[in-house]
């Protein structure tokens, strides 16, 4: 006659504990994870305006940094920079100003007139300043810009103008 080993109910007991340990762990685990991916995406998405805006910016400067090509100027009332381009033989300006709550973009003939609602948003900002007055310790010319996203982180640049002033 063969004897049936004995189940203990504290055998089951704790191997359903053992269970339920490991599933709240992993819950708390997974929770923690969401948590601190959610915060890592939102700390990137604060700082991707304020730097789309400034890298946009140092780039059309170094595109267009040469002498006469580069202004400081207004379109209605609102402070822009201009960049002068020359397209088969046509003259463009390019305006870039802050209008509306969005760092802005308006390619327009030369002879035409800038409108500040006209513009392409680049991207959504709170502010966007620049000053072309600016000047190096040792003289050379500088344009600062800072840009402040909506979540009011701000982000500044010094671009240095080889072509001169701003004018």
């Amino acid at each position: 006659m063969k004897l049936k080993p004995r189940q203990h109910t504290i055998d089951s007991l704790f191997a359903f504990l053992l269970l339920l340990i490991f599933s709240l762990f992993t819950l708390l685990l997974t929770g923690m994870g969401s948590a601190i991916y959610r915060s890592g995406v939102a700390h990137l998405d604060e700082n991707y305006t304020s730097r789309t805006a400034i890298a946009y910016l140092s780039e059309k400067v170094r595109q267009h940094d040469r002498a006469g090509e580069i202004s400081h100027t207004e379109v209605e009332g609102i402070p822009a920079i201009r960049f002068h381009d020359t397209v088969e033989g046509d003259s463009f300006f390019t305006y870039v100003y802050f209008y509306d709550g969005a760092l802005r973009e308006l390619f327009i003939r030369e002879d035409a007139e800038p409108l500040a609602a006209s513009g392409s948003a680049i991207v959504s900002l709170a502010g966007f300043a620049f000053d072309t007055d600016t000047e190096s310790p040792g003289g050379e010319p500088l344009l600062s810009a800072t840009a402040t996203s909506e979540e009011g982180n701000e982000l500044s640049v010094l671009i240095h103008l080889t072509a001169g002033n701003v004018g």
